[in-house]
This record gives C-alpha cells, structure tokens and sequence, in this order.
C-alpha cells in the first residue's frame, strides 16, 4: 500500500488491534474462570462471539493469547513506573513493579496464578520478557545500563528473576497461601542482590510498591485490579 507516515495507523491496522484487544480481554475472563487448562479456544470464542477464522487470523493459539496478555501487561505496568520512577528517581523500583503486580495477582486468584506459571514457562515468551525489561532499563537508565555493559550476565541476572517469579506464581496456583507481603519482600531482596543494585530500604521499598498497587486504581484490559476478585461471578448473573 502507500507509505504512511511512521506512526500513524491505518483504519484496518486500528481495527485489528481493537479485535485483538477484545480477544485478550475475554480471554482473561475465561481463564479466570475455568482455568488455563480448562480453557478451550471454543469457550473463547464463545465469550467473545467472533468468528472462529478471525480469532486465528489474530492468534495461532491459545498460548499465544495468554503470551499477548502477559505482554501487554508487563509492558503497561513498565510504562506506567515510569512516571513513579522519574516522580522518585528509582528506577529499581519501576523494574520490580511488572513482577510485583504479577505476584500480587498470584496472591489473589489461583487461576491467574497458574495463567502467569503457564506464561512463564516457555523459553519463547521467557526471551520476550527479558528483551522487554531490557529495552526498557536501557532507554529510562543509560548510565546504570552501561556500567553493567556485560550483555550476557545482565540477560541471564533478568532470566533468574523473571523465571523465579513464574515459579512462585506456580506455588500459589498449587495452594501456597503465603503473605503476600513477605512474597515481596524475597522479590525485592533478591532482585537486588542478581541484578547487583545495593538496598537500604527493603521495608519502605516493599510498602510503597505494595502501596501503588493496591491503591492506585491499576487497570488491567479494563478490568480494575481492586475488582480481580469479582471478574469471574459477573458471569453468573
């Protein structure tokens, strides 16, 4: 077709998205409801009521649905930090955020605790998440990027944090009722001891990153985390 300028969308490419979105959307219902294992393109179809075609022209599968919705939430919940980062000057912060509102979920709802393990657990999505944290410490923290200029061990620091916090979202999937607080706590601490930034203030640090996601109206495909509780019973009216 023509060149558009970068940046601007055509109708069709907005209208895609928009369907995509849709797609995800009912998808998080569905798996919050039934399960990730228990849930079948068909019943996502069926919540969305499109058509089986246009659901595969948007995903291959029901793995790729589930690694659009992880996506996408890490990557809003980096963006969004970063207005708290460049409001605090705390970048270590901003990066824990992804993982802590992951966890938090975990913490609340066994079927999206076991939603985050199962996305967690391909190498494929994996790689993604790391190259996404990545791209987005290296843009917001230049000087703290290069001074770790050792490619390889920044990756393979990111790759134990980001699989650790998949493997605890699989504890709680399997009926791990811990504190959430001290959940994060771990997170913060170890975070900083792999990824090699010294903490002073885990206590403060953990309260206020419990504090922004538990009162900060999070949104999350327009559903509001305060409300995780409730997504699965509008089903039933």
């Amino acid at each position: 077709g023509m060149d558009r300028p970068k940046g601007s969308k055509s109708a069709s490419e907005m209208k895609r998205e928009e369907s995509r979105r849709e797609i995800m959307k009912a998808a998080l219902k569905v798996f919050f409801t039934k399960g990730y294992e228990n849930t079948t393109t068909r019943d996502i179809i069926k919540e969305t009521g499109i058509l089986n075609g246009s659901l595969y022209n948007r995903f291959k599968s029901k793995d790729e649905i589930l690694f659009g919705i992880v996506s996408d939430v890490i990557v809003t919940f980096l963006n969004g930090s970063e207005k708290l980062m460049i409001k605090e000057k705390d970048p270590f912060k901003a990066l824990v955020m992804p993982m802590a509102v992951e966890l938090y979920i975990a913490s609340h709802n066994k079927n999206m605790a076991d939603l985050i393990f199962h996305a967690h657990k391909s190498w494929d999505a994996i790689d993604s998440f790391v190259d996404m944290y990545r791209n987005w410490l290296k843009s917001v923290w230049m000087d703290y990027y290069h001074e770790h200029i050792d490619e390889q061990a920044f990756r393979l620091s990111l790759i134990s944090v980001i699989g650790a916090v998949g493997n605890i979202c699989g504890e709680y999937a399997h009926g791990y009722d811990g504190d959430y607080g001290s959940v994060l706590e771990n997170l913060v601490k170890g975070t900083s001891m792999i990824i090699g930034v010294p903490m002073f203030e885990v206590k403060n640090t953990v309260a206020e990153l419990r504090d922004y996601i538990e009162h900060g109206d999070l949104v999350i495909f327009d559903y509001k985390l305060s409300d995780l509780e409730t997504l699965g019973e509008s089903t039933s009216d």
